[in-house]
């Protein structure tokens, strides 16, 4: 087997420097390392990429293609490549490649999934981005690019041209209702790895431990997070109006654009808002929070609410998409469209008997979830290579 991997897949992706299909890719790049597999890797050498992918593909000498100098489909015919692996699937053009095996992760079908909204357009930043947020979800944009490439694929997958693997049973589900064609097709699902780093540094200033509700990935609209923190805003609002403390503050990361959050809110000195923080500070703000909220709007896997309850940290979550499957009874849910009902769940947690309660779930659902991750990561590498 010539095996190149799509280290593309695990740089920034829209307006995200960091994402669960990057910390997927990371994942399943050092397992073959760690087996000692012979591959080669493609990137893009104008993004991140994290120094230690780089320094490992130089101490285990591991060739890198820059797609920026070749395409990915030249990378391959001239190398005598004969299996190309991507940890996410990509619909654009120079990943339409020829390929002996060609094998991927399809993580789900947001794309299909998800309703537009303008909110979307708030939250980008750069003109490119918000001309993205304009189209994309809208039932025409669905219908005349997403329906007809993800169409191709399926074909694909169908005449057995293409293999893939899934994170979850709500993703391959949704996979097989789209496409109805793969209904008979086996599609493995092996539950999204993830790198247990341990917490490191200092929390904000203002900012107490086990005073503050969390929320993470602050620059993607999609997270819903601007409903949680509008649910927090008026539950300030309310204690205020009965005299009584209330002393929490929300803790916001990831939140390149703070004015898509503050222009919503009343009280905006409860709220932090942080930018990208590195993975061990991310822990550390994952273990010292009160609660962990993950108001996402769709999740072929998602990883935070996981790493919330590995420290006992009680989670209110969304009930929709991948979530109430990974999370079992160990989360409260919400409907995530309702500023009201993420309300009600917060209220819940400060109430100290649901709290505890909550707190005693979490760990043990960690431990159920992480002890599957490790395993399924044998069997997804062994699917990757023909094991």
């Amino acid at each position: 087997m010539n095996l190149l991997f799509n280290l593309v897949a695990v740089q920034p992706i829209h307006s995200a420097k960091f994402h669960g299909g990057g910390s997927y890719g990371e994942v399943i790049f050092w397992a073959l390392v760690k087996r000692g597999v012979q591959f080669s890797c493609a990137y893009d050498g104008k993004k991140y990429l994290d120094p230690m992918i780089l320094d490992a593909c130089k101490t285990q000498n591991i060739p890198l293609f820059d797609i920026n100098e070749k395409s990915p489909q030249q990378i391959i015919d001239e190398n005598q490549i004969d299996t190309f692996y991507t940890p996410l699937y990509s619909l654009e053009k120079k990943w339409d490649i020829n390929v002996k095996d060609f094998v991927f992760t399809w993580h789900g079908v947001r794309a299909l999934e998800m309703q537009y909204s303008w909110v979307g357009v708030g939250f980008a930043k750069k003109l490119g981005q918000k001309f993205e947020a304009l189209v994309r979800y809208r039932e025409s944009w669905k219908k005349h690019y997403y329906k007809p490439k993800y169409q191709d694929l399926a074909k694909r997958m169908a005449e057995g041209k293409a293999r893939t693997i899934t994170v979850s049973e709500h993703s391959r589900a949704s996979i097989k209702s789209f496409f109805p064609e793969l209904l008979d097709l086996e599609i493995p699902v092996f539950y999204s790895p993830m790198t247990a780093y341990e917490p490191e540094g200092f929390l904000p200033p203002g900012v107490v431990a086990k005073k503050y509700f969390l929320l993470t990935s602050g620059a993607r609209w999609e997270k819903n997070n601007l409903r949680a923190a509008m649910a927090f805003d008026e539950l300030v609002g309310m204690y205020q109006s009965q005299g009584k403390p209330f002393d929490f503050k929300m803790v916001i990361t990831g939140a390149a654009n703070p004015k898509a959050y503050l222009r919503h809110l009343k009280h905006k000195d409860r709220f932090v808002l942080l930018g990208y923080v590195e993975n061990k500070e991310l822990e550390f703000l994952h273990k010292n929070a009160y609660a962990f909220v993950f108001p996402s709007l769709n999740e072929g896997f998602g990883y935070p609410p996981v790493q919330s309850m590995r420290y006992g940290v009680p989670v209110a979550a969304s009930g929709t998409t991948s979530i109430p499957e990974v999370c079992g009874d160990a989360v409260l849910y919400f409907d995530p469209y309702s500023v009201s009902e993420i309300k009600n769940r917060l209220v819940q947690l400060l109430d100290s008997k649901i709290y505890d309660e909550y707190a005693a779930r979490a760990p043990k659902r960690y431990v159920e979830v992480h002890t599957r991750q490790i395993a399924d990561l044998e069997e997804a590498v062994n699917f990757i290579l023909k094991v």
